[in-house]
C-alpha cells in the first residue's frame, strides 16, 4: 500500500530506534518534543489563487524535526506513518548538523 500525500502534505517515518547508547529503551511517555523523522513522500504543493503551486521547501529523503502533537498518526502494513502539512516541520536536519 502506498500513502500519497495531497497539497502541501507529508508522509514521514520516524528516524533511529527508540533506545539510548546505553540500551536503555525510552517508551513513548518519556520521549522529547519534537521528534526527527524522514520524509518519505511530499505533495506536489497547496495551491495559489492563481492557479499555479507552491512549491514544497521540504523533499522526500530530507530529516526533518516536528511536533508530535500536530501531526496524524496513520498505520499501514505494520508501519507507523506521520502525515502533517509542511507549516508543521520545525526544522531540516542537514548531513553537515549530523557530523557535527
Amino acid at each position: 500500500m502506498e500513502l500519497r500525500p495531497l497539497a502541501d502534505h507529508l508522509v514521514v517515518q520516524l528516524a533511529g530506534d527508540d533506545s539510548l547508547p546505553s540500551g536503555i529503551v525510552l517508551p513513548d511517555t518519556a520521549k522529547d518534543n519534537p521528534q526527527r523523522g524522514r520524509v518519505l513522500a511530499v505533495g506536489p504543493g497547496r495551491r495559489l489563487s492563481n492557479g499555479a503551486r507552491a512549491p514544497l521547501e521540504v523533499g522526500p529523503e530530507d530529516v526533518v524535526l516536528f511536533d508530535l502533537e500536530s501531526a496524524k498518526k496513520v498505520r499501514l502494513d505494520n508501519h507507523d506513518y506521520w502525515l502533517m502539512e509542511e507549516s508543521d516541520v520545525l526544522a531540516v536536519i542537514t548531513p553537515a548538523m549530523v557530523q557535527a
